[in-house]
């Protein structure tokens, strides 16, 4: 697609999934969606992941907030409806709606195929550190690596960035570690250009590695299914995940949910760059890339460590 300058539109999410293109697969086609898909996922072990999923919605709930509460919306009436803002505001307010009918689905499904989904966290002594906690082995009864790295993740979210006094571009509020957006900025610095850009690409990151775990998940349940190699009766997990879980998980209505996302990320990038030529455009996508590309590497990390083993 060629803007009205007849540069063609550079697409960040198509560069960010092609540039960890090996990650991203081993994050969205683990051994253990392949179990479920084939029917080979026993209760204890599915048990054990939804209880960690449902403690991801509780920590993705209060991020959701908290990028809410940061987006600038903007002052004047005239074009404000179109505004990236407020389509990224409604985009959130949609997602909050979803994600409250998830944990309800959750709870729905668990009691109906006896599943359990309350996680038993172990107890630590009160001296220990943080560190001590997230580097447990967590396996049944505890919280999964990737829980705790996506915990992090989202917690970051609002965090006040500490930046050299000399920094060129110090923008205060804005997070250090896994800065995600900032709202504000001093009145001698230039603001961030998309200063919600990181914030709107974790949740874009999560639920596209979502959507393409399960849809991936979906087709080989379909492949199994038309070779005619299966029954469903004989589920492990009494047909909870092909039959509920994996069919909502990779739904139409989803895919255009997350791809909406995507589309708003790509199309306000592409307005920055619109009119920009030569060095000044690639200097302003360095900018950029260099804002999110570590950000898109570690969720997809902790996306890959967010399966159990099987």
């Amino acid at each position: 697609m060629a803007s009205s300058g007849g540069t063609v539109n550079w697409s960040l999410t198509d560069h960010l999934l092609a540039t960890q293109e090996h990650l991203y697969k081993s994050a969205t086609q683990h051994p253990f969606l392949l179990a479920g898909a084939e029917g080979r996922l026993p209760k204890d072990i599915l048990s054990h992941w939804l209880s960690n999923d449902r403690l991801y919605i509780h920590a993705y709930l209060r991020a959701a907030g908290n990028l809410l509460a940061s987006i600038d919306l903007p002052k004047q009436v005239p074009g404000s409806q179109e505004a990236f803002e407020t389509q990224l505001a409604d985009w959130v307010i949609e997602a909050l709606v979803a994600i409250r009918k998830e944990e309800r689905f959750f709870i729905d499904v668990a009691e109906r195929y006896d599943l359990g989904i309350e996680i038993a966290l172990p107890s630590l002594p009160a001296q220990a550190s943080t560190q001590d906690a997230t580097s447990k082995d967590t396996t049944h009864g505890g919280k999964l690596p990737g829980l705790v790295q996506m915990e992090s993740i989202f917690a970051s979210v609002g965090a006040p960035r500490q930046t050299s006094p000399d920094s060129p571009s110090k923008v205060p509020g804005v997070a250090l570690v896994q800065p995600l957006f900032t709202t504000t900025a001093a009145a001698n610095t230039p603001p961030t250009l998309l200063p919600w850009l990181e914030g709107a690409l974790t949740f874009w990151g999560t639920e596209r590695c979502y959507l393409g775990a399960w849809s991936w998940a979906r087709g080989k349940a379909e492949e199994r299914r038309s070779s005619g190699e299966h029954a469903e009766e004989k589920d492990a997990d009494g047909g909870a995940l092909r039959k509920e879980f994996i069919p909502n998980w990779s739904s139409p209505e989803f895919a255009q949910f997350v791809d909406k996302l995507g589309k708003l990320i790509d199309d306000s990038v592409a307005a920055v760059l619109e009119g920009k030529e030569g060095e000044e455009r690639e200097r302003i996508k360095a900018g950029i890339l260099a804002r999110v590309e570590g950000k898109w590497r570690t969720l997809l990390e902790a996306e890959r460590q967010f399966w159990p083993d099987v």
